[in-house]
């Protein structure tokens, strides 16, 4: 069986997260490749190195909310500078264990969110976002 999506990546600065998360994505079939980055900065110059070439790009994003140098917000508020080509390519999952009632407000509230979603990743996550 074919994977759902050719790319997608995971933008964690926990590695037991981001790690069971990759695993997670490749034992569902739900992606062939897993793009891995444990902090936003490098996922952003990663993106924007590559917005016009919609091969290299994911499909899916998931960004976790709070990690050190830029949070997942702040990533939010630099990936939409970027290229059409690619904000139209990505859908964005926002991942977190926040129980900030602000943060799920701004994710929900979102535009550029395709899906907010509490950590860890599971396999209904998935079948959510095959139905957006």
């Amino acid at each position: 069986m074919q994977p759902a999506f050719n790319k997608v990546m995971i933008i964690d600065d926990n590695a037991l997260d981001l790690y069971i998360a990759a695993k997670l994505i490749t034992n569902y079939n739900f992606s062939k490749y897993v793009l891995q980055y444990n902090n936003a900065l490098a996922a952003l110059e990663f993106l924007a190195g590559n917005q016009e070439n919609t091969d290299l790009l994911p499909q899916i994003i998931f960004v976790d909310i709070y990690m050190p140098v830029m949070d997942g917000f702040e990533f939010l508020e630099n990936y939409n500078l970027l290229s059409p080509t690619l904000t139209d390519h990505c859908k964005i999952i926002m991942v977190s264990s926040t129980i900030d009632d602000r943060d799920i407000f701004m994710a929900k509230n979102d535009n550029s969110i395709s899906l907010f979603t509490v950590k860890p990743i599971n396999n209904s996550i998935f079948d959510d976002i095959l139905s957006l």
